[in-house]
């Protein structure tokens, strides 16, 4: 009975807890969840809404546009009176008009010859192209900042345990002091060092715990959420340290897959098509139209009803409109160069984004293997130094120094696991697209 009652606590106490942890968000749900509210995502995908209909509307151009249109009318006015004198004789007369129309008219255009429209539906393509390209961007940047915020906020996590375990050892160290001071063995200037080791530890696990407190409200301001809305993230074992990518192969996915250079050349192709519709203005217009309607009038005693038809051939011609055209060609040419001309700055820039993100990585890469290193040799000092303390061979001096090179080694490692994730997520978003999986 007592074998079952334990079963039952512990299976209730086994599903607690996964019912915490359930609440625990997961890196994909965090991205999830920023994506839904982000509002820079919205308004971009708006701008693709706005830029596809655009889209269809050059596509519409070059369809028939076709009208029906009706009219009603009821005409009356007042009578008016005349008066005629012949041969000494008035005679006057009363006169009135009054009419009811009803017409209708089908009209029918077809563009025949618009050297623009062309030009006109290669802009909306590009534009709605572009646009793609940004919410692509934004989304990415989004991403990122997730990915960031969340290892952030599990860094500086492991960061506030890590002060704790040094106020822990510095405090045990106090109490050792103390104990030593207290049999004459350790001295009042060993007291003081010791106790200043408690000080200093005490501060920096205020500022971790401070740093964990930031860190959680820049992850649910990332994520649309209140700032000091509750956090719960799910761990995320260290990952296996990734062989280093080669940099030409980066840059050249950078140039195949980063949405803002994309969008750099879709400009840059408006911008041509732009000079394109410019220099259509010298062409002529000519469209085919066609028109059908009925028209009945009654009028007091009688009845008039006209039905008629029509096609024709409508052109147009610009001739001279005051150098208006040649400027705005001279327009589009200059914006087409400048273009052309800030494209070696923009891809410079992505080079330069993807080599700093690259050696980012690098850095991180081997700093890994030397800090986990840092902490097996610190550990092993801090075993050393301690039982050195303990037999009164070593000094006090000697075991708070390692006391504070443990820590700070721990730091180090910690600090290189998490900037390892983020350095990986940089190279996806420089890149743009996932070439290191998170």
């Amino acid at each position: 009975m007592k074998n079952m009652r334990k079963a039952i606590i512990g299976s209730s106490f086994f599903f607690l807890v996964m019912a915490c942890a359930s609440n625990a968000l997961t890196l994909k749900e965090s991205i999830d969840v920023a994506l839904k509210n982000n509002p820079a995502v919205l308004v971009s995908q708006k701008k693709l809404d706005a830029a596809n209909a655009k889209y269809a509307q050059a596509v519409g151009a070059f369809f028939p546009t076709i009208k029906l249109s009706a009219n009603y009318s009821d005409l009356h006015s007042d009578p008016q009176v005349m008066q005629v004198t012949f041969g000494g004789v008035t005679q006057s007369f009363s006169v009135s008009s009054a009419s009811t129309s009803k017409s209708w008219t089908a009209s029918l255009t077809q563009p025949l010859l618009q050297a623009g429209l062309l030009p006109g539906f290669k802009i909306a393509q590009r534009n709605a192209d572009a646009a793609n390209e940004d919410l692509r961007k934004t989304l990415q940047e989004a991403s990122y900042n997730v990915v960031s915020a969340y290892f952030g906020v599990l860094s500086a996590d492991k960061l506030s345990k890590v002060a704790e375990d040094s106020l822990r050892l510095a405090n045990s160290h106090l109490d050792q002091v103390q104990a030593m001071l207290n049999s004459g063995v350790a001295t009042k200037a060993d007291l003081l060092r010791a106790e200043v080791q408690v000080a200093n530890s005490e501060v920096a696990l205020t500022k971790a715990r401070s740093n964990l407190e930031l860190a959680k409200d820049a992850f649910n301001n990332v994520l649309g959420r209140q700032i000091d809305e509750k956090v719960e993230l799910e761990e995320v074992p260290p990952s296996a340290v990734p062989a280093l990518p080669d940099y030409q192969l980066l840059l050249k996915a950078a140039y195949d897959n980063r949405p803002d250079w994309k969008g750099f050349i879709y400009v840059k192709n408006i911008a041509e098509e732009n000079l394109s519709l410019a220099k259509t203005a010298y062409f002529p217009v000519i469209d085919l139209k066609g028109q059908t309607g009925n028209q009945v009038t009654d009028y007091p005693g009688f009845e008039s009803s006209l039905n008629s038809w029509s096609v024709m051939g409508v052109a147009s011609w610009t001739l001279f409109d005051g150098l208006g055209i040649q400027n705005r060609i001279r327009e589009a040419a200059a914006n087409l160069d400048a273009q052309k001309a800030s494209e070696d700055q923009f891809k410079n820039g992505i080079a330069l984004d993807v080599r700093d993100a690259y050696l980012n990585l690098k850095s991180v890469v081997e700093t890994i293997t030397s800090a986990k290193k840092a902490v097996d040799f610190a550990e092993e000092n801090h075993k050393v130094s301690s039982l050195r303390f303990k037999s009164g061979v070593g000094t006090n001096l000697e075991e708070i120094d390692a006391q504070v090179a443990l820590t700070q080694a721990k730091t180090n490692y910690l600090k290189a696991i998490f900037d390892l994730e983020v350095a990986k997520a940089k190279i996806n978003k420089v890149v743009g697209k996932e070439v290191l999986p998170l």
